[in-house]
């Protein structure tokens, strides 16, 4: 890899067939924002086409702002994808509070992904809450999972979010069978400025690659472990080499409390080596090479309050 490569994503060309009607050159921001577990992930990744942003159906998976960019000849969107928007309880969580905020305030659009099929009589009072903070002439309202709702209960989600949030284009998707997905990303199109691409078509993320493969190893944990220690968890790689014939990693799962390790390394190693395999098959995917990766598990006392292993784990900008 050249010297400076590390830095973004190569290799990987965004291709839509999309282009916006009157050829004028479409370039901007589009935060997605909402309740932890809407969908939100799921929906970048099938405009990329590409996957990006790591995905598991339990809540709070994603943990910073994952910048990822569309490019064709008649548009680019800089899509951020953010945390679940909640009440913090620790310093962790106010982190990706602020994350969501950063990202609300340098976009263009703010995209609220509504997960419709959790709807019951009302809308969280966190979103109520979030609305009340927002520019709403920015907003676009998607509703996910509308295969998984009745057309009554529908109509009846459409008239609470119009009044949440007056103005907005409301636009029913599936996320995850691309239904929707379309006319959504034509309507954010019409709200982006006119103006050049920021980044070159082949990039599709400014996020380096160690971010990428320390989100698949957590991917991985999520995906394996049951209860708290998914959320308990964290990763940091260690060394990141790339040799002549495959890529050689170290990294460390932090967990929070000594009876928690035990836990990760499973009977004989068992649960960390299942970790390493659903990791190795993940991280070779993204990277097309071999990979080696070696994986350790340290124990550190309440970390998610700790602000220097947030900078170390990257959800603290330095």
């Amino acid at each position: 890899m050249p010297p400076g490569t590390e830095n973004v994503l190569y290799g990987i060309r965004a291709v839509n067939d999309h282009s916006d009607s009157n050829n004028s050159h479409r370039c901007g921001f589009v935060a997605i924002v909402g309740l932890p577990n809407t969908g939100k992930s799921t929906l970048m990744n099938r405009y990329l086409r590409e996957k990006v942003s790591i995905v598991s159906p339990k809540p709070q998976t994603t943990r910073t702002n994952v910048s990822c960019i569309l490019s064709t000849p008649g548009h680019q969107v800089i899509f951020v994808d953010t945390p679940g928007i909640l009440k913090p309880k620790y310093r962790m969580q106010e982190t990706m509070t602020t994350c969501v905020a950063n990202a609300v305030s340098g976009a263009d659009v703010i995209l609220v992904l509504f997960d419709a099929s959790t709807y019951r009589d009302s809308i969280h009072p966190e979103l109520v809450n979030f609305s009340e903070k927002i520019d709403v002439g920015k907003v676009v309202v998607a509703l996910n999972k509308i295969d998984l709702v009745k057309k009554e209960l529908l109509l009846v989600i459409i008239e609470k979010m119009a009044k949440l949030f007056p103005d907005a284009d409301i636009v029913p998707i599936s996320a995850l069978d691309g239904s929707g997905t379309d006319e959504l990303l034509s309507v954010l199109l019409e709200k982006l400025p006119v103006g050049p691409s920021l980044y070159s078509e082949d990039i599709i993320s400014s996020e380096p690659e160690r971010f990428f493969v320390s989100e698949i190893i957590r991917e991985a944990v999520f995906h394996t472990m049951e209860q708290e220690i998914p959320y308990a968890s964290a990763v940091i790689i260690d060394s990141f080499k790339e040799k002549t014939a495959k890529v050689v990693i170290h990294a460390t799962i932090l967990v929070e409390k000594k009876s928690q390790k035990p836990i990760i390394i499973g009977n004989g190693g068992s649960t960390i080596k299942k970790i390493g395999i659903i990791a190795r098959q993940g991280i070779e995917a993204f990277l097309g090479k071999d990979v080696y990766l070696e994986l350790f598990v340290k124990v550190s006392d309440n970390w998610r309050n700790n602000l220097a292993v947030l900078r170390e784990i990257g959800l603290i900008k330095r």
